[in-house]
C-alpha cells in the first residue's frame, strides 16, 4: 500500500465516530495514552510562560549570545514549575508550556505561586545575571479548564509521536502570556483567581489582608475578556 493510502486510511477512521474517553485526575506520560481513537480527560491548569521580544534579542547580540539567554531564562522557568508541582510538556525556544492538575484550589494555586516566585526570581534575584547582557521582560498567563489529551503522530516511532492537549485554557493561558509583561508579569483568567487560596490571594499589611491583583484585560479571539494581574513577587528566603 502507498503512503498515500495510508495517510488516508488514517485520516478517515480518526474522524469518523466516537472516541473513548477516560476520566483521570493525574496528568498522563505518553505511555499511558495509546493511539486509536482514544483520550484522556481532566481539569487542568495551563502555564505558559515567554520573553517579550524575543526576536530583537537576534538584532541586538550574536546567536550564540541569544542561546545562552533563552537557555539560562528556560533553565530558571523550568526548575521553579518543577518544584511546585507541574509538569512541562513543551518548549518552544523563547518559553515553556506547563500543566498542574486543577481538581483543587491547592493545585490552582501551586501553578500560580510557581508564577509568583518566578517572578521574584527573573524580576530581581537573578536579573543582575541577565543584565550583563540586557534585561529580561516576560509574561506568565495562567487558565484553568477540561483538556482532552490524546497521543499524536507516527506510531511505533518514538521521535515522531508525543501528546496533544486540547482544551480553551492552552490557548487562552498562552494568549494572556503573549500580552503580560512588566511590571504585571503575572496574569491569570478570572475562572483561576476565584479558585485561588488566600496565601496568593492576599499579603498581610498593618495586620490587615490586601488583596494584591488588580483588573486586567485579554484580547481573545477578537473580543475583550476580564483577567487579574499583579506584580507581587513571591520570595524565597
Amino acid at each position: 500500500m502507498r503512503y498515500i493510502d495510508e495517510i488516508e486510511n488514517a485520516v478517515k477512521d480518526y474522524l469518523d465516530g466516537d472516541y473513548e474517553i477516560t476520566e483521570t485526575k493525574g496528568i498522563p506520560s505518553i505511555e499511558d495514552v495509546p493511539f486509536g481513537k482514544k483520550a484522556k480527560k481532566m481539569k487542568l491548569c495551563a502555564y505558559c510562560i515567554d520573553i517579550r521580544k524575543s526576536t530583537e534579542l537576534l538584532t541586538v547580540h550574536q546567536k550564540q549570545t541569544c542561546g545562552k539567554i533563552h537557555k539560562a531564562f528556560l533553565a530558571a522557568a523550568a526548575k521553579v514549575v518543577l518544584e511546585n508541582g507541574g509538569e512541562i510538556r513543551s518548549f518552544n525556544g523563547d518559553g515553556l508550556l506547563a500543566f498542574w492538575p486543577a481538581n483543587y484550589k491547592s493545585e490552582v494555586s501551586n501553578a500560580v505561586k510557581a508564577a509568583m516566585i518566578t517572578k521574584w526570581l527573573l524580576d530581581d534575584k537573578l536579573s543582575p545575571h541577565f543584565e550583563k547582557y540586557r534585561k529580561i521582560d516576560f509574561g506568565i498567563g495562567i487558565d484553568w479548564s477540561d483538556v482532552y489529551i490524546m497521543r499524536a503522530g507516527i506510531p511505533r516511532n518514538s521521535d515522531n509521536n508525543d501528546l496533544i492537549f486540547i482544551g480553551k485554557c492552552v490557548n487562552y493561558s498562552t494568549a494572556i502570556a503573549n500580552q503580560a509583561g512588566d511590571p504585571n508579569h503575572v496574569e491569570i483568567s478570572e475562572n483561576v483567581y476565584v479558585n485561588l487560596e488566600d496565601e496568593v490571594l492576599y499579603e498581610q499589611e498593618d495586620g490587615e489582608k490586601v488583596d494584591r491583583w488588580m483588573n486586567g484585560t485579554v484580547k481573545w479571539k477578537g473580543e475583550d475578556h476580564k483577567s487579574k494581574c499583579t506584580s507581587w513577587p513571591w520570595k524565597i528566603e
